[in-house]
């Protein structure tokens, strides 16, 4: 919609500057809400041992296939005749699968270190969320590919939505067991 509609109606108006003055308000008040709320979180639980090795590993397994992705897409469209849209859609859908997973496991994993549970003994709650985050993928990834106009802003419109349903099914909906205590 940006790219299709917004934009094309700001630069025959002339108004290409308000659209990045506006993306950097934007940007400038995501961060203005993050922050805090991290802050909240680092200061709540900076003495469990499991939040820093937790945000490493995310953030290496991010990086790593950020890299590799990119990588075997570079390596794609040099030695073969891939065209390189189809390369270019292929590393997207890839990142989006992935980058999904990682922000499911990261949530589980946030949400176990706040209720103070286990992380490990736990991963049996992963299935559910970790199979509607792929199939919600998978459904954005076709329509992007079918209406990429709409697509795009209705993925990360959705990608939200369903990260605040993760974290709303590891916070509420996942029951203790009876040997767990909730902190």
């Amino acid at each position: 919609m940006y790219t299709g509609v917004v934009s094309p109606w700001a630069r025959d108006r002339g108004l290409p500057i308000l659209l990045l003055v506006l993306s950097l308000v934007a940007l400038v008040l995501g961060i203005a809400l993050l922050i805090p709320l991290l802050v909240w979180f680092y200061k709540l639980h900076r003495s469990d041992k499991r939040l820093p090795k937790l945000i490493l590993a995310y953030l290496i397994s991010a990086v790593t296939l950020g890299f590799l992705i990119g990588g075997l897409g570079q390596l794609l469209y040099d030695h073969t005749s891939v065209a390189y849209d189809t390369v270019r859609t292929g590393v997207w859908t890839m990142s989006t699968l992935l980058q999904s997973v990682l922000k499911v496991i990261l949530c589980f994993g946030l949400v176990s270190i706040h209720k103070n549970l286990p992380i490990r003994e736990r991963r049996n709650c992963l299935w559910l969320p970790l199979t509607g985050v792929v199939s919600v993928s998978i459904g954005l990834v076709l329509l992007n590919y079918w209406l990429p106009t709409v697509g795009s802003v209705l993925a990360s419109v959705i990608d939200a939505i369903v990260l605040i349903a993760t974290l709303y099914y590891f916070s509420y909906l996942v029951k203790e067991m009876s040997d767990e205590t909730t902190s």
